[in-house]
């Protein structure tokens, strides 16, 4: 039987995918998807939506959606999350649902506006981006203690990690946000975050 494949890009939605299978100790295969190939039938017969990642299972299944593959991976790997019935299992699937409804679709409106308005419009639907993102971005704040999950770092805090990556405007999302900020600098330097950037040939902590 085959092992786990990750469609995706380096700063793409794969990141977390990466990270937590290393995490689990799971060796995968990653399968580079350009943006142009994203587009091609294909593709699309694996992403009906052209987006990026796409998990492809040992048993020859597939999963998109990163918040499809989060729960599969927490399932299938129990050693990954808190145990079922305890607090910072439920909140980590609170954190998963802010970050996945409201602070990713955040980005995505900013980064890939073309799917949410005309190009004239496109000031305007990045520029409410940019404000809603602050108050996630608040939110988030609070949470860190100094990660998500209290004192070390669990499946939220890649995935956090991952969208802070994606922030249009760097110095305004760690502007009065000092736990923010010191979560992305341990972030940085955690073994798992450098080891899958690193082996997209990008440099250490980027």
């Amino acid at each position: 039987m085959a092992g786990y494949k990750v469609m995706g890009r380096s700063v793409a939605g794969s990141f977390f995918v990466e990270c937590l299978l290393r995490e689990a100790g799971i060796d995968y295969e990653f399968i580079h998807v350009s943006r142009g190939h994203s587009k091609s039938e294909e593709f699309a017969a694996i992403s009906p939506f052209a987006r990026v990642p796409v998990l492809m299972l040992p048993d020859g299944r597939h999963l998109i959606e990163t918040v499809a593959i989060f729960i599969h991976l927490i399932e299938r790997f129990p050693g990954l999350a808190p145990a079922e019935g305890m607090a910072e299992r439920d909140l980590m699937w609170q954190h998963l649902a802010v970050m996945a409804t409201s602070l990713y679709p955040a980005m995505h409106r900013y980064h890939h506006t073309h799917y949410y308005a005309p190009e004239e419009m496109f000031d305007g639907v990045r520029d409410k981006a940019v404000i809603d993102g602050d108050r996630w971005w608040d939110y988030m704040n609070a949470q860190l203690h100094p990660f998500l999950g209290g004192a070390t770092p669990g499946p939220a805090d890649f995935y956090l990690f991952m969208i802070t990556r994606w922030a249009p405007d760097r110095d305004r999302m760690l502007a009065d946000r000092p736990r923010l900020a010191a979560f992305i600098d341990s972030m940085r330097t955690h073994p798992t975050v450098d080891a899958v950037t690193q082996s997209h040939g990008r440099p250490s902590g980027s």
